[in-house]
């Protein structure tokens, strides 16, 4: 080989090295040409995580070698139709954009089964009680008190009265119950004892949320405080029309002729945290209360103090919390409000009245029931929200999840049962 081809060669190998290395650097970190556009672009990813763990995934319809919970790197910027997908499970699957340089996220994707079995727990009834806890629900069926816990999926018939009972309330401990036998009576679960209640005539009457020695009752617009352990009754505030109990706070309504005012007490101090004016008088639910926010539902209506803001009125018929998160439901559409954010968007529109809506425990998805149908849907609205049909029954019902939201417990007057979903 002569010299100047000896040096025409290395020459040109360097000139590739110097060409190519950078390319290879830039592929390397994830840069490609995007022909469409005529620019170099850094490459997205996906990060994917599912109940239950190693589904598959796919990509643009073909199937990747990853397994969730996945990161996956070097994905071109642009529409994806993601797909994951189980054995035995419904597939779920959305078209989501990735862009240059950016992570998109696709977390606490569910996936449900594909044939949900149906476990018979025995005959159902109206009369019913779900505890503080919600892991635990109790019946009556021909006086006869079943109790249901829901992690453990199993019931047992616990006692049987001997007259007409009403159950009222749950200690927050699940160690007793409230029941109704003409007069109040308290009922030990475990000594089977049932300990009658030296009360006036009651308008309503709670148990405490936090003490299970402590009953809270409303007798002629006067709320009590009713020490179990003592048997004595003291006095807290006059002309009280309704109210709820919520964390370390008491929330009462007054009445005030045509209208009623909201006021947040603490329990152990009588100290008047909040107030709200000229409300309509109506049955009052506490969803949240703390020194920063007040959200109590009244009537048809739903009320939210933000710090420093003016009152919010929301149309409510159904209203479920969970975290910063509300479920709002007017009749025909349901509502997601970050009350924290204070952002809101409309998640779900029925041509039929929704009877029914309830927090999934995972916070992504939502159960909805509308005459007959009952499905659960995801809150993620990118795209498209995959739903499940979980029952088609007409029947009024109790729903409850177990805490890990793989079984759906339903009662009904005619049966009591739940369903393997996940």
């Amino acid at each position: 080989m002569s010299l100047a081809l000896r040096r025409f060669t290395y020459l040109s190998f360097f000139l590739l090295f110097f060409i190519l290395a950078p390319l290879l650097i830039f592929y390397s970190l994830g840069y490609r040409y995007n022909f469409n556009s005529n620019l170099i672009e850094k490459n997205g990813a996906f990060f994917i995580k599912s109940y239950p763990r190693n589904s598959n995934i796919s990509i643009d319809q073909k199937k990747s070698k990853y397994k969730t919970p996945a990161q996956i790197t070097n994905v071109k910027p642009g529409e994806h139709f993601i797909e994951i997908s189980k054995e035995g499970f419904i597939n779920w699957h959305k078209k989501l954009n990735v862009k240059t340089g950016e992570t998109t996220f696709i977390e606490d994707v569910a996936l449900f089964l594909t044939e949900q079995k149906k476990v018979a727990l025995g005959p159902g009834a109206l009369n019913y009680l779900v505890n503080k806890n919600q892991d635990k629900y109790a019946y009556l069926e021909n006086q006869t008190l079943w109790r249901v816990n829901t992690e453990q999926a199993n019931v047992a018939a616990t006692y049987t009265f001997d007259q007409d009972t009403n159950l009222i309330d749950w200690s927050p401990d699940d160690q007793k119950m409230l029941i109704l036998q003409k007069q109040y009576k308290i009922f030990d679960l475990n000594q089977q004892k049932i300990e009658t209640l030296s009360l006036p005539k009651l308008d309503k009457i709670k148990w405490d949320n936090q003490d299970p020695y402590v009953l809270w009752y409303l007798s002629d617009q006067t709320l009590w405080r009713y020490n179990i352990a003592l048997n004595k009754a003291s006095k807290k505030i006059d002309n009280i029309v309704d109210f709820d109990l919520t964390g370390q706070y008491i929330i009462v309504q007054t009445d005030e002729k045509t209208n009623g005012h909201v006021q947040q007490l603490h329990k152990e101090q009588d100290i008047v945290v909040r107030e709200l004016k000229n409300l309509p008088l109506g049955k009052i639910r506490a969803l949240l209360a703390d020194d920063d926010y007040l959200i109590v539902s009244l009537g048809s209506r739903l009320y939210l103090q933000r710090p420093k803001e003016e009152l919010m009125i929301i149309p409510a018929t159904l209203v479920e919390i969970y975290g910063k998160f509300l479920l709002i439901n007017d009749g025909y559409q349901t509502i997601l409000y970050d009350y924290n954010d204070n952002y809101k968007e409309i998640i779900d529109r029925s041509s039929q009245i929704v009877s029914e809506v309830k927090w999934h425990p995972n916070g992504s998805y939502f159960l909805s029931e509308t005459n007959n149908l009952t499905h659960i849907y995801e809150l993620d609205g990118r795209d498209y929200r995959n739903n499940v049909k979980v029952l088609e029954d007409p029947l009024k019902k109790m729903y409850l999840f177990n805490k890990k939201g793989d079984r759906l417990f339903i009662l009904t007057e005619e049966e009591n049962f739940y369903i393997e979903i996940q």
